[in-house]
């Protein structure tokens, strides 16, 4: 990677490249879509870019002139949302890839289907969720409340990590059998026994198929120290639209992920979207659904015997509140 690169648009204007300026577009691209204030907040706190908001914002007005970045705006109502949201632009494909930031393979197209969510709010809160993660953690340390010692030593892209499902998927290879999507009277919810195996007669030929287990809306992974299993942290973002069975059913798909992996702490983050979203947000303080799922789970005797049986984490808490509940989990666990 060079230290910098030049961009020329004529021969009167150019613009200078620096390695965090590439650092930042590579993000974005991983991110997929961001708003151009969650953009700003991991400059200043992933990047450590050391300038004002305002001057931010016109650095960002200059690489959409070099098609580095496209952006829109998106408003709901004279009151409600509003704000700019970003997406990488072609050229800056270019420059990652010949910088050794994104492969040769790269398809470009995918690109503008970026800002092209169906739920847009939806995935800006979700984004929102996971900025929240990494920035307040970065370069912290995760105790153990006993002993004192380090468990996670948080590193962004050294020992933190953002992935999109597309990117990091839960699956495994499931044989056919005639039997495979019959219900399972064993699952509490006949939704997930197509997830469970069946035995099988020896001399039977097999052949199967890859069958995803769960798609979160995110994940963060933390790296932790030697002898601390590494922690997924599985972001589902609840607009409060969402049934809370659904939630329950998706519950159960976690937990079998658990158990199957049990060398790493597995965590079903539940975030309630809220009004910390933005100054011009619409939604409650998220409490009250927050109340109803956890009531929801807690009356379950299926849902606490899986939780226990697979030793899944489960957090709910509001989008403002549930950095500081997941930094207790991960400092318990």
């Amino acid at each position: 990677m060079q230290d910098k690169i030049i961009l020329k648009k004529n021969a009167r204007q150019r613009l200078e490249l620096t390695n965090t300026d590439l650092k930042l577009l590579a993000f974005l691209e991983q991110q997929r879509l961001l708003t151009l204030q969650q953009f700003y907040q991991a400059a200043k706190h992933l990047f450590e870019l050391g300038i004002k908001e305002y001057s931010f914002k016109n650095r960002i007005r200059k690489f959409e002139d070099y098609h580095l970045i496209r952006s829109e705006h998106y408003s709901k109502g004279f009151e409600g949302e509003r704000f700019k949201f970003l997406a990488i632009g072609s050229k800056a494909v270019d420059v990652l890839i010949e910088n050794g930031l994104l492969d040769q393979s790269y398809n470009k197209p995918k690109i503008y289907k970026f800002n092209q969510k169906k739920n847009l709010l939806h995935f800006i809160a979700t984004q929102q969720a996971a900025l929240n993660i990494l920035t307040t953690f970065n370069k912290k340390a995760i105790k153990d409340p006993n002993t004192n010692k380090t468990k996670y030593p948080i590193i962004y892209n050294q020992t933190s990590f953002s992935y999109s499902p597309a990117m990091y998927s839960y699956t495994e290879w499931v044989r056919k059998h005639k039997n495979l999507h019959r219900q399972n009277n064993g699952a509490f919810h006949a939704e997930i026994a197509k997830y469970m195996t069946t035995g099988s007669k020896a001399g039977n030929k097999l052949n199967g198929a890859t069958m995803t287990i769960v798609k979160p809306d995110w994940i963060i992974k933390l790296k932790g120290t030697p002898e601390i299993r590494d922690a997924l942290i599985n972001i589902e973002m609840d607009m409060g639209t969402e049934p809370i069975e659904t939630l329950a059913q998706k519950l159960f798909k976690y937990a079998i992920l658990a158990e199957k992996d049990p060398e790493v702490l597995h965590i079903m983050d539940i975030v309630i979207v809220d009004n910390s979203l933005s100054n011009r947000s619409s939604f409650s303080d998220g409490i009250g659904r927050t109340k109803n799922i956890l009531q929801r789970f807690k009356s379950d005797p299926a849902v606490i015997k899986r939780l226990k049986e697979s030793g899944l984490k489960l957090i709910v808490h509001p989008l403002g509140l549930n950095v500081n509940q997941l930094y207790k989990t991960l400092r318990k666990y």
